[in-house]
């Protein structure tokens, strides 16, 4: 969990194990707006690109929906770009 100030930002991560539109793998972030507004889902797969977010705390969750082991170094990154 981190806390964001208003403004826009994008996600990526290190080594995506199995690309970075996959959803056997990958991350999900949800925002809890400090307005006390409806939070939402704001980053998964497939749509980690730039979003306009208001200030809040940013939950991210790595998942994984496949069998065996996975064995990668997983590292999310959120960066403002505004």
């Amino acid at each position: 969990m981190v806390h964001v100030d208003a403004g826009t930002y994008t996600m990526d991560a290190t080594d995506w194990p199995l690309g970075n539109n996959s959803w056997l793998m990958g991350i999900q972030a949800h925002i809890s707006h400090d307005d006390g507004s409806e939070g939402a889902n704001v980053f998964g797969p497939r749509d980690y690109g730039p979003k306009t977010l208001k200030a809040g705390t940013l939950q991210c969750n790595i998942f994984v929906n496949t069998t065996g082991e996975v064995d990668k170094t997983f590292t999310p990154r959120l960066y403002k770009i505004d």
